[in-house]
């Protein structure tokens, strides 16, 4: 299927300075400085982006050279990003919350002679191994806590950029040189993955796969210049990528950045933005505070919002068969008035025209939840080495429980076994320095292999139903796919993490985690003392956590159904590696963690109608 959609520049710098020259003076960015708003206009971030392009040229940035980034979201980290791009490097983004072995992992992989990163605490990380790898000059944005540190390797962000305007002033003419002799097909970013089964692989992305790929979405979903968006989720991930700078360049939109990842919420009330992005965790985590507010509320509002949103799934659900009755219209007007949208409101997405939900599947219920809040909540589907994009829920004909159609010039199909292939302009480059790696998931003919298993409808529509290497088979021979199942476990208010856990294994068993607040507040009421690793191990709690296996496991076939569970005494943590930064499960480090507890759930003799046999 050849594509009719054509990019609108050559490059992404190109893109860049052309929306710099329409947007001139108008707002770009907003960013908290001592607890005010600052704005940052089109032209400004022109400038600032020019003067790390000169900085890093005056340092020696050879074409194709790799930037690395390290730092949590702010102005800075789109000044350096684009700002390398710019000077004909690609950029390669480090988590916040790496460890220091993971950020001599990456700097020596990509190859980086030059790092750019936040402040002082980033710094302490980098200094334990920058000596072990390429880097020779480390760039620290924020200066507090370093005045009168001297390391010759370490330059603060206001002195490079000194440099960087002394190098536009001498060598006038030389940044549009490099800018001229960029190609399209020069790779503009490299992204690692998170590493959730070995070490991450960096995967390359040229300007033609992201101005194509931005030119898309645009063709399947309603965003517009006058878009305010807040960025919070890692740049260094495709996710944030996409909303903060491809889309955002492109059609010239607001960004605001969070204070830090606590204070979303407060955020997401100051901004009230048009449109918001992220992964089910932060969704499920939104409605969970719905959720504690209405738990402090009177009897009565509490019975309010219990009919408010049952109307409310009731109307999602009449809307996807496409039949809503005039009296369900009518109760949903009553109860979106009255107790829907003040919710709505003080979540902060009084002006929100719809929401995205990707890189993880979900349960159903949780987007006839915001949608009967009235957010529209889109689930959309894509890959870094897929530049973000394969498919999307359309607003006008979403399906929930998909993750839509096909975005136009994308071809998608299934392999034998039900693995979802793509091919289009959005396929990566390939992994860099990593030809076997490449090979495996990128064949000769251009079809990329996801990984993923899933299913299209009579209609079109993509149902994504597991990762190939997550599915389980039992010692029975039955294939388990766990996601499902550990979704339909989240949909309990009391559930923070589930893992699923069989292969090999005479049935399917799972760990769980416990919602601090919710289960600390249900047990308050029960009369139960304890903090949450003593309410793991309560026979009430436990009696709790039945119940919502036994709702998990109702429509299943018994093979599939949970037939023991762990309650743990804490819940998975980035910290111990057990989560990525964009809030997936890493289940190789989950199970190494709690071993003896998976051990301890196959330990004792089951009997028959334990078994999956025959099931």
């Amino acid at each position: 299927m050849a594509s009719t959609i054509t990019p609108v520049a050559r490059t992404f710098p190109e893109l860049f300075f052309e929306q710099v020259r329409r947007g001139s003076e108008g707002l770009a960015l907003r960013h908290k400085v001592y607890g005010i708003w600052r704005r940052v206009s089109w032209t400004e971030y022109g400038d600032e982006v020019r003067r790390v392009a000169a900085g890093l040229l005056a340092f020696g940035l050879r074409p194709q050279e790799r930037v690395a980034i390290l730092g949590d979201n702010r102005p800075e980290w789109l000044y350096c990003h684009l700002g390398a791009m710019a000077a004909g490097g690609a950029t390669c983004g480090i988590y916040a919350t790496s460890a220091p072995e993971q950020i001599k992992y990456l700097l020596s992989h990509s190859e980086s002679r030059i790092l750019f990163l936040e402040s002082e605490e980033q710094l302490e990380k980098a200094l334990q191994v920058v000596a072990e790898t390429p880097v020779e000059r480390v760039v620290v944005w924020d200066p507090k806590g370093l005045w009168g540190f001297t390391d010759g390797r370490v330059t603060f962000f206001d002195d490079f950029l000194k440099q960087g305007t002394i190098f536009l002033e001498t060598h006038p003419g030389r940044l549009e040189e490099r800018l001229a002799v960029a190609q399209a097909e020069d790779t503009a970013m490299i992204i690692y993955t998170s590493g959730t089964t070995g070490p991450p692989k960096g995967a390359m992305l040229s300007h033609r796969n992201i101005l194509w790929a931005v030119e898309a979405v645009l063709q399947t979903l309603p965003w517009k210049p006058d878009e305010e968006v807040i960025s919070y989720l890692p740049f260094a991930h495709i996710f944030e990528n996409f909303t903060s700078v491809f889309n955002a360049v492109r059609l010239g939109f607001v960004v605001n950045f969070v204070e830090s990842p606590d204070t979303l919420s407060q955020n997401l009330r100051e901004v009230s933005p048009t449109y918001f992005a992220g992964p089910p965790r932060i969704w499920e985590k939104l409605a969970s505070t719905v959720e504690l507010r209405m738990a402090d509320s009177t009897l009565l509002k509490r019975t309010l919002y219990c009919l408010a949103v049952e109307v409310g799934r009731r109307r999602a659900r009449a809307q996807q068969r496409g039949r809503v009755s005039p009296l369900l219209r009518l109760a949903y007007g009553l109860a979106y008035l009255s107790v829907l949208y003040p919710l709505k409101r003080r979540l902060g997405f009084e002006r929100i025209r719809f929401g995205v939900s990707a890189a993880a599947p979900a349960a159903p219920e949780l987007f006839e939840f915001f949608h009967g809040l009235g957010v529209p909540l889109l689930e959309v589907y894509g890959q870094t080495e897929s530049t973000g994009v394969i498919s999307a829920n359309r607003p006008a004909r979403p399906r929930v429980g998909t993750v839509g159609e096909p975005i136009p010039g994308i071809e998608v199909t299934l392999a034998d076994d039900g693995e979802i292939l793509t091919r289009g302009p959005h396929v990566f480059q390939g992994y860099f320095k990593d030809e076997e790696a490449t090979s495996t998931v990128l064949a000769d003919d251009g079809w990329l292999r996801t990984g993923d298993i899933g299913e299209l409808d009579a209609d079109g529509f993509l149902r994504i139903t597991d990762r190939k290497k997550d599915i389980l088979v039992t010692a029975g021979g039955k294939n388990v796919p766990p996601q499902n199942i550990e979704n339909d476990l989240k949909t309990s208010k009391y559930v923070s993490q589930a893992l699923v856990v069989g292969d090999k294994r005479p049935y399917v068993a799972a760990l769980i985690t416990l919602d601090p607040e919710e289960i600390g507040r249900w047990a308050a009421g029960e009369g139960i003392d304890g903090d949450v690793a003593a309410l793991a191990r309560d026979e009430g709690v436990r009696a709790l956590i039945q119940t919502v296996v036994d709702d998990a496991n109702s429509e299943r076939s018994r093979f599939e159904q949970v037939k023991r569970f762990a309650i743990l005494p804490r819940d998975f943590t980035m910290a111990e590696g057990e989560i990525t930064p964009t809030l997936k499960l890493r289940r190789r480090a989950v199970i190494e963690h709690f071993s003896s507890e998976i051990d301890a759930l196959y330990a004792e003799p089951h009997t028959g109608s334990d078994q999956d046999a025959g099931g």
